[in-house]
């Protein structure tokens, strides 16, 4: 029996969505450990070890900006999602990656490579804003505009999209990732305080907003003193973070109002109605929405499941029969060596 996926491989988190049972099976981090070169956890095991492991063990991040750094740990931790989230009963796999739009040939082999040794036999591509509008409800085959901004955690992609294709795109490397930095550099210039990175999301999420504040809410973080070495605690103050992540939020509304600047005129006016749809998990921080549609003008709406609107685009792109078909960019003719 065959089975069709989605499968977002993202720099922070990796969603696999099963198009025949309608379900995410598998929604883990990017992270794998590896011990003597061998795969020793994937996903969420493997993210508990970051800052714990021995020299023995190296916990690493397969994927960067949408591109495959280290291509056997990339292997490993989607094997380990695959064998998590399947049954032995289905015997052909077919899979729609997404990628970023403009991704080079050597790239796209190698998501395609990655997937097949994997255990997919049949591998197709897809961008990512064709999906995430996809997953977000969008018939993208109409002859009208709409624009995805996808803040993924480390990149921003913001396209419009017309008649099943990409008239526009515009990225930077900017995202939830961004903020975090920007939060531990916070923290640690001001407070003399290390602290870990999924510290800084927790704060993040917890407190941050994209839009000026007068908030007085304080958040206790808890990290290393960079001199003594010893455990310590400090109060951080909604108003210093908010003014931490700025520059990065400014570049994420920069990227937008690029993309919008070259939209030709035709497709202009149809973007005011329909509006910008956010995707990406990097999309939940509040105020954003907001502080998008105050620098753009147009009304600003957050996608449906926006985590894991790419994955259900990809696996409903190749699911379909018909024009949706037209989104993906490959033929899945490549097979298993």
């Amino acid at each position: 029996m065959a089975i069709d996926l989605g499968i977002d491989l993202g720099t922070s988190g990796t969603r696999i969505y099963n198009r025949k049972e309608k379900r995410i099976i598998a929604n883990a981090p990017t992270v794998v450990a590896l011990r003597g070169g061998e795969i020793a956890a994937a996903g969420e095991k493997a993210l508990e070890m970051i800052g714990k492991t021995t020299d023995s063990l190296t916990v690493i991040e397969p994927v960067k900006d949408g591109a495959i750094t280290n291509f056997d740990a990339a292997v490993g931790l989607l094997k380990e999602l695959l064998s998590g989230g399947l049954s032995s009963a289905f015997t052909k796999v077919r899979a729609a990656v997404c990628v970023p739009s403009g991704i080079g040939e050597v790239e796209r082999r190698a998501v395609e490579e990655v997937a097949i040794s994997a255990g997919v036999k049949d591998v197709y591509l897809i961008e990512t804003p064709l999906a995430g509008a996809i997953g977000a409800g969008i018939d993208i085959n109409e002859p009208k505009g709409y624009v995805i901004a996808d803040v993924g955690a480390g990149t921003t992609e913001a396209a419009v999209i017309s008649l099943g294709g990409i008239v526009v795109s515009k990225s930077v490397k900017v995202g939830g990732r961004s903020l975090d930095n920007d939060i531990i550099q916070l923290i640690k210039k001001k407070y003399n305080v290390e602290i870990a990175a999924t510290t800084a999301e927790k704060v993040k999420l917890r407190l941050a907003n994209a839009l000026p504040s007068l908030s007085t809410d304080i958040v206790e973080v808890k990290g290393k003193d960079m001199y003594s070495g010893v455990p310590k605690t400090v109060s951080v103050s909604s108003n210093e973070l908010n003014n931490a992540i700025r520059e990065s939020i400014t570049r994420i509304v920069e990227t937008i109002r690029a993309a919008l600047e070259e939209t030709p005129p035709e497709l202009s006016a149809d973007l005011l109605e329909t509006g910008i749809i956010l995707t990406g998990g990097g999309s939940a921080l509040r105020g954003l929405g907001k502080l998008i549609k105050s620098g753009t003008g147009i009304n600003v709406y957050m996608a449906e499941d926006a985590l894991t609107a790419n994955a259900k685009g990809a696996a409903a792109a190749l699911a379909a029969k018909g024009g949706l078909k037209s989104a993906l960019l490959s033929s899945g003719t490549r097979k298993p060596h």
